[in-house]
């Protein structure tokens, strides 16, 4: 982590978009099925979608088909209009899942978003068609490039023609809109918008790792977010608890040379709390925070947070920074990946 001086000078460009606003001023709108949680910029169009974003992997955890319905029903009835999957999430069954019980009820009120790990552009047109008839709709609103590593493969997924394959299904119609996402590297976000502004090309959106750990370890927060948000993306905050390995539990991406054992509960010896770690990111300049949740009691923790969210100061987030610092690093956030 570097000194107080440079944080202040990485704060100072965030503010300008909007860092520390008071979110939890906002009003809820309404529609047809009830009170809508709190709404937030997405395109730069001026679109907008909820401010929490119900995961797609997740969903397919749950302990049978009728617990996914009760979770899909549950998540509208307390505001949620905005839904995530990917075609990988489960061998498309989690997008089964919204084509049986989100898609029919609730399609003109809700803004869903798949995301296709394509290297190839008939790989990527494939899996959105496969993601179509999962999800039993004739487009998305949103599709997304899912997990790009490094930069040979941002690399290999322009020359293939994923690009390419993209922007063909936002002019086809197919989805509403486009973006990408990545996990792994801050500096893998700054070459693929590197790349986009060469070939005069833009995205609509970004999904990445945002959380209380972030800005003491490889951050995303500090390195990527400002070229996003000076760009006009909408940001898309996941990994708010790194995955559950805040909690000390062992995550798909963790390498296997981390056993679980080692792997800290920060949540428990920090301490801090699972509403601080939400209220962090919401306090960040990012359009919705996604995360996934797999039993009812565990989407109604994450909904109620918002519903009750307290506005954190700059003082405030700096005093969560601190405490986990110790805790920051490749054994929490273990989806990272120091590439060089």
């Amino acid at each position: 982590m570097g000194t107080r001086r440079e944080f202040l000078k990485k704060t100072t460009a965030l503010t300008a978009y909007g860092l520390f606003s008071n979110w939890a001023s906002a009003s809820s709108p309404s529609d047809k099925l009830g009170e809508v949680l709190p709404l937030r910029q997405l395109i730069r169009n001026g679109e907008k979608t909820t401010a929490f974003c119900m995961g797609g992997y997740h969903l397919g955890l749950a302990e049978d088909e009728k617990m996914a319905e009760k979770m899909v029903d549950r998540a509208i009835e307390m505001g949620v209009r905005f839904f995530d999957n990917a075609r990988v999430y489960h061998r498309g069954y989690s997008e089964e899942l919204y084509g049986k019980f989100l898609i029919p009820k609730y399609r003109d009120q809700v803004f869903v978003m798949t995301k296709s790990y394509s290297k190839t552009a008939d790989e990527a047109r494939n899996d959105l068609d496969l993601s179509l008839k999962a999800l039993k709709t004739d487009h998305v609103d949103l599709w997304q490039i899912h997990t790009v590593t490094t930069s040979e493969d941002v690399d290999e997924r322009f020359n293939n023609g994923v690009i390419d394959a993209f922007l063909e299904a936002k002019e086809k119609g197919k989805t509403r809109y486009i973006g990408f996402t990545s996990h792994q590297n801050p500096s893998t976000i700054l070459h693929f918008l590197d790349l986009l502004d060469k070939r005069g090309l833009e995205m609509d959106t970004c999904q990445m790792p945002l959380n209380v750990c972030d800005p003491n370890f490889e951050s995303f927060q500090h390195n990527a977010l400002p070229a996003l948000l000076d760009r006009k993306y909408g940001v898309i905050a996941m990994k708010t608890m790194a995955g559950g390995s805040m909690m000390g539990k062992r995550i798909d991406t963790t390498p296997q040379e981390i056993a679980t054992e080692d792997i800290p509960n920060v949540v428990r010896d920090a301490p801090i709390s699972y509403a601080e770690l939400h209220q962090y990111v919401y306090t960040l300049p990012v359009s919705s925070l996604c995360s996934g949740c797999d039993t009812l009691d565990r989407l109604e923790h994450n909904v109620k947070v918002l519903q009750g969210l307290k506005s954190l100061s700059k003082a405030d987030m700096r005093k969560l920074e601190d405490k986990v610092k110790p805790f920051a690093g490749y054994l929490v956030e273990n989806y990272k990946r120091v590439f060089g």
